[in-house]
């Protein structure tokens, strides 16, 4: 009989087995219930005892349940092929292809247990039609964790066996092969069987609870969960800028950029010079990271030349925010519908009225007509929910401020959050322009030693950081005083330390305005509209044609609120913009946005944007990213002979060539400009007077045939943009991208003013005229 791989197991846990776990394998068409009932050990009767069965299950790339593993410590493992054939004349519908599956699972004898059980259960009703009850493991063992919840290899070393890899039963639930399903799912059954009073204590996840409309949402939900958390990376390449040894042997490691920096965790490990060293990196302040050797040859220090972080780090206070609320739809304890703004977003179809007249309010004199109507909806109490588009430059974050103003005046308490820390950083220096009064509340990771600077100046003097809340004396009366308005991230509103300190007390949850929006998967609102039943108001501001919620490539039915059909006609359009060049602007609203989108600047001519030709340029592959070195030589150029004396930014598609850039820009002498460089997707929200874009690509479009992040790339300028990129690309493969149109345009233009094309060799040589600044010899 074929049985689970025993050295696998062996190296998981050593010496737990005593012997060999049985495998079986079956299709569908093969689950009789009598058959898998025995196979499981599951008995029928009043006398019959609980079975605790381990489960686990894999999806397809589409999302689809392609495997279902169940398991029993004494009988081994169960693998059922669960992909359901395409619909056709004559086909067994699914109820009845899973009849045998079905019987089993709603057998009150049968108990699911496993990792992730919410989704379990609400995957297996929707997909396979197969109700069940089960129990979450890491729920019942809460206690071994200082926060949050433990992780799977903290639930098996306490009930298992003291000599279990922690690191590699974790890693078990980052891959889908088959011994990963099959060792996941019969270690869960272990741990079910020999803590079985817990688990006869513990509540029960059942779908039965949940009416058809609920569990079709909330299974879709855990769909795009599931489908992410396969797609998160598990190690990740760290860029250093010095190691020390402390006299207690362990080291300190000083990172160098914050977006792959070596963060606390208990369930990571840190590889030094490809595994000769392993360490685990148990405190992180600032820049610095400690790390405690594990095993391996300690390196010297001056010999460290990588380090690359593997497994993946615990989950953030939103995840379990949102998964604990999962738990209470399937225990019973709580409803789906509660909030009106649940029902609003998921379960409604109702049309709203349009606010038809402009606002007079003083506040809102300065702005433009589109502004004033959607800061009069803001204010008003017809419509709960409003939905704001604003493309590029439209003045979102005025808009914004000027309804913050209208609610400081009258007192009413109003938070306002956006995705990232950058989002909401700009919302502060807009609106404290404007006397606005409010507090910034912004994580220590993020603040201390890494970006200080971003809020220097009057923004320094609104912040709290997120390690006051555990001050014993922190008071928010005293802390908040009488401000209305808080910003803070959205993640940052799943911190179980907001209402432990009383903060939503003081400043109530009436008034929520989002920025970025549409870069926020909408179901992960799901939990606080649950929370906040205080809240009456929420604008939602961000455009659905730049940068999508991350992940999205691979979990396609993920929505933004600009996704929902019954919602698309309640948004509003902010239909002027003031950043771009009018020539660019124009452009921009032909080809992204219907023609829609007006614009009003003082740069009307076409000189506005140059290409620079790089006939050199070759694209090359790194790892799963790209590079084109001509194309960051001629970016150098640029900075070295036009640029480094402006206000300017550097943005590419492929971290590679941001690398790159930034090497080759430090190699020039040119460091401060080699902290101007970004990857496109950490630059929507920004802008700056003089952008350089990079392309990187002369072959195949690949990165650049996606529209919304191109669009982003190409506006974020206020003065001008040089595009540096490959003729014959521009005429050949990426002729039907953004940037290929562009390009078409300006050279298709009636007065093409001294031509949009510049060589590559005319820019080394200083000989070329470019938008703000002229070459050696001057304009003519």
């Amino acid at each position: 009989m074929p049985v689970v791989d025993p050295q696998r197991l062996q190296r998981v846990i050593p010496g737990f087995a005593e012997s060999d776990v049985p495998y079986r394998r079956l299709t569908l068409n093969q689950c009789n219930c009598n058959r898998l009932e025995a196979l499981l050990g599951l008995g029928k009767g009043p006398d019959a005892q609980a079975v605790p069965v381990g489960a686990a299950l894999r999806l397809s790339e589409k999302g689809a349940i392609s495997s279902v593993v169940l398991a029993t410590e004494a009988l081994g493992v169960v693998q059922i092929n669960a992909e359901i054939p395409k619909s056709q004349s004559g086909a067994p519908p699914v109820r009845s292809l899973t009849k045998g599956l079905a019987g089993v699972l709603a057998n009150p004898h049968c108990v699911l247990v496993g990792v992730g059980m919410p989704r379990i259960v609400l995957l297996l009703r929707h997909q396979l039609e197969v109700d069940c009850a089960g129990v979450d493991l890491p729920t019942i063992f809460s206690d071994l964790a200082e926060k949050g919840l433990p992780s799977p290899g903290d639930v098996v070393q306490e009930v298992l066996s003291a000599r279990a890899d922690q690191f590699k039963v974790n890693a078990l639930w980052h891959h889908q092969t088959n011994d990963d399903l099959c060792l996941r799912a019969w270690l869960s059954a272990c741990v079910g069987t020999r803590a079985y009073k817990r688990l006869a204590m513990s509540a029960k996840l059942r779908t039965r609870y949940l009416p058809a409309a609920h569990l079709q949402c909330l299974a879709v939900t855990a769909m795009n969960i599931e489908l992410l958390e396969v797609k998160k990376p598990t190690h990740m390449e760290n860029e250093f800028s010095d190691v020390q040894t402390r006299q207690d042997g362990s080291l300190v490691l000083h990172n160098a950029r914050f977006q792959n920096r070596v963060r606390k965790s208990q369930q990571t490990r840190v590889e030094i010079n490809g595994g000769a060293m392993i360490a685990r990196p148990f405190r992180a302040v600032g820049r610095k990271t400690q790390l405690q050797f594990l095993k391996g040859s300690r390196v010297p220090v001056g010999d460290i030349k990588t380090v690359r972080v593997l497994g993946r780090e615990e989950p953030t206070s939103s995840e379990l925010a949102r998964n604990e609320f999962f738990s209470n739809l399937l225990h019973g304890t709580t409803v789906l519908d509660n909030s009106d703004f649940i029902r609003l977003v998921w379960f409604s179809s109702g049309k709203r009225v349009k606010a038809k007249k402009a606002a007079q309010n003083e506040q809102f004199s300065s702005l433009n007509r589109s502004q004033r109507v959607v800061a009069t909806a803001m204010i008003e109490n017809k419509e709960p929910l409003v939905i704001v588009h604003g493309p590029p430059g439209t003045g979102k974050t005025t808009t914004i401020a000027a309804a913050l103003d209208y609610w400081q005046v009258y007192l009413q308490p109003v938070w306002v959050i956006a995705q990232s820390n950058v989002g909401v950083k700009n919302i502060a220096r807009s609106i404290i322009k404007r006397d606005i009064k409010f507090k910034l509340i912004v994580s220590k990771e993020f603040h201390f030693e890494w970006h200080e600077h971003l809020y220097a100046g009057p923004v320094e003097d609104t912040l709290i950081r997120s390690e006051e809340f555990f001050n014993r004396d922190f008071d928010p009366v005293h802390r908040i005083g009488d401000v209305q308005i808080v910003l803070c991230t959205l993640a940052m509103l799943s911190n179980p330390m907001l209402s432990l300190t009383g903060m939503f007390k003081h400043r109530p949850m009436q008034h929520l305005v989002v920025d970025e929006a549409s870069q926020i998967d909408t179901s992960e609102f799901m939990h606080l509209f649950d929370r906040f039943e205080d809240l009456r108001k929420v604008c939602m501001f961000g455009d659905p044609k730049q940068l999508p919620p991350f992940g999205k490539e691979h979990a396609s039915k993920m929505k933004t609120i600009f996704d929902f059909p019954h919602l698309k006609d309640r948004a509003y359009f902010l239909d002027t913009q003031y950043r771009m060049p009018v020539p660019l602007g124009d452009f921009i609203s032909g080809a992204v946005y219907k023609s829609k989108l007006a614009s009003v600047h003082d740069i009307t001519g076409r000189e506005c944007i140059r290409a620079i030709d790089v006939r050199k340029g070759k694209e090359d592959s790194v790892d799963t990213s790209w590079r084109n070195v001509e194309e960051a030589r001629t970016v150098v150029n640029l900075v070295k002979h036009y640029y480094q004396k402006l206000d300017f930014c550097i943005i590419t598609p492929y971290d590679a060539q941001r690398a790159t850039i930034r090497d080759l820009l430090k190699a020039a002498n040119l460091t401060a400009a080699s902290d101007k460089v970004y990857n496109v997707d950490s630059y929507q929200g920004h802008e700056a007077p003089y952008v350089i874009v990079s392309a990187v690509r002369t072959t195949t479009p690949r990165f650049l045939s996606l529209d919304n992040r191109v669009n982003v790339m190409l506006t974020r300028c206020q003065r001008g943009m040089i595009l540096v990129t490959q003729r014959t690309f521009a005429h050949g493969g990426g002729k039907n991208t953004l940037l290929g149109k562009l390009v078409k345009q300006w050279e298709d233009a009636d007065d093409p003013a001294e031509g949009l094309w510049v060589d590559a060799m005319e820019v080394a040589d200083r000989r070329a005229n470019l938008p703000g600044a002229p070459g050696k010899f001057g304009r003519r």
